[in-house]
């Protein structure tokens, strides 16, 4: 029977091996908390502000523990898009890291990424504390923990555990040097040795590759954080402007935004998921997240047209609006129900058309064409908000937020269909029908709703801006 047995030089080499691992190790969750304690707290030397997130209302980017530096900046610079940290308007003491979403003349509007909302309450410009730069991921972690002087017992001593295997000294015993852990005040000195120095330069390589690694980890954090969906002009194919969500209405039928990224569907603010399909020559084109500079629908006049995929029962009761900015000479339609999905529909109306010379035209069918005009045109380059609403009181058409026309017809053709946007058939018995059925220009915010809207709602909406 052979038995196999272990020689005292490979008890020692494992044994210094396994010293080299834990006391590696320890210096390296040293250095990176090290080097995470300093990113946070040196910018604190130049006035700058450390705050720790308690709340996951900016996640995923910006997560409860993480820290987050704010940098002191002046009003006049800011930006829709940074992340700022304010003085909290509805918790006095207490701070908040919030988006800014724009800036009106009672103060600053703000949303966390994660709200579906933005903040209800406005923030003074002088309640500005900074602009978030750098961020430390999970660094003030420790002051969240539940349980007090047991969660930080627990932090004590695994500090001190690691502060001891870090302090070990990585040379092997021999019969002429003591042990280097025994408890003596006096060493005999020997020349290092080839695992000495390996343990050496180990140790320091991994604390080097450690420090580099973490700086790494955090610039790219700060940058994903804090430039992810600021107003800095985004790749739509990849981006989408969650920052420009607007709350709809909840009588609406849908709601196309248009701040996603470049594809073929426009996604349903409304929440009832009537998704929207982009043809050829319908595109979503760049923005940012400053006021009035949003993403929105380009149509060349040509093709391009967006449809709803599901056929409806025509509303007696709605709101059609939509913003446009246009320099076009050949009219065309904006948006209007029709019974075909895509091509030319033989049952149409409810519609909102350009005419040749730029002037809008709401039209109606119910025995016979009933329509308003507004009496100037809109063709000039500039952004507009039209909205026309039918109901018992009869119709009404709105410009940039006044009205400009009414008719007190009330009622509409009676049809199953689907809402067009860009293009439909508007024939010549239509009064002031168009050149092209084809409108060339620039939409945003089309929305229809079953309801109509009031004088001061369609005001409020051309206030708030697109």
């Amino acid at each position: 029977m052979t038995t196999a047995t272990t020689s005292p030089q490979s008890r020692t080499a494992l044994s210094f091996w396994g010293a080299l691992c834990l006391a590696t190790t320890a210096r390296v969750v040293l250095a990176t908390a090290v080097c995470l304690l300093l990113w946070a707290a040196v910018p604190a030397l130049w006035g700058w502000s450390p705050t720790t997130v308690v709340s996951g209302s900016m996640a995923p980017a910006i997560v409860a523990g993480d820290v987050v530096v704010a940098m002191p900046v002046a009003v006049d610079d800011l930006d829709a898009g940074q992340v700022l940290l304010v003085d909290d308007p509805d918790r006095a003491g207490a701070l908040r890291l919030h988006r800014l979403v724009d800036t009106t003349d009672d103060g600053l509007r703000l949303r966390g990424d994660a709200n579906a909302d933005v903040d209800s309450s406005l923030v003074p410009t002088e309640a500005v504390r900074g602009v978030g730069v750098l961020l430390v991921p999970a660094i003030g972690s420790a002051m969240l923990w539940q349980g007090g002087d047991r969660a930080l017992g627990v932090l004590v001593v695994s500090l001190v555990v690691l502060l001891l295997l870090a302090a070990t000294r990585l040379e092997p015993a021999t019969d002429d040097v003591a042990d280097p852990l025994a408890l003596s005040r006096h060493r005999a000195r020997t020349p290092p040795t080839g695992r000495t120095r390996v343990a050496r330069v180990s140790g320091a390589v991994l604390t080097v590759v450690a420090g580099v690694a973490v700086l790494f980890a955090v610039v790219g954090s700060s940058h994903a954080a804090f430039s992810a969906t600021t107003s800095t002009r985004a790749t739509l194919a990849t981006s989408r402007f969650a920052c420009l969500d607007r709350p709809v209405a909840a009588q609406a039928r849908f709601a196309y935004q248009f701040n996603d990224g470049a594809g073929t569907t426009a996604r349903d603010a409304s929440g009832n998921g009537r998704t929207g399909t982009l043809t050829q020559g319908a595109t979503i084109r760049d923005g940012t997240c400053a006021a009035g500079d949003s993403p929105y629908l380009r149509l060349d006049g040509v093709s391009g047209q967006v449809t709803t995929a599901q056929a409806l029962d025509g509303p007696q009761v709605f709101t059609v609006e939509t913003w446009f900015r246009t320099t076009t000479t050949t009219g065309g339609k904006l948006i209007g129900f029709g019974n075909s999905q895509a091509g030319a529909s033989s049952q149409y109306d409810r519609h909102l058309y350009l005419t040749d010379k730029g002037t809008l035209v709401f039209g109606v069918y119910s025995g016979g064409y009933f329509t308003i005009e507004s009496p100037r045109a809109y063709a000039d380059g500039a952004w507009h908000l039209a909205t026309a609403t039918l109901g018992p009181s009869g119709m009404a058409l709105y410009v940039d937020g006044t009205q400009v026309a009414s008719s007190t017809q009330s009622a509409a053709e009676n049809a199953r269909g689907y809402w067009r946007i860009g293009y439909d058939a508007v024939s010549v018995s239509w009064p002031s029908s168009p050149t092209s059925k084809y409108y060339k220009g620039d939409l945003d915010d089309t929305t229809v709703l079953d309801v109509v809207s009031t004088p001061a709602e369609v005001s409020a909406r051309y206030s708030a801006g697109r």
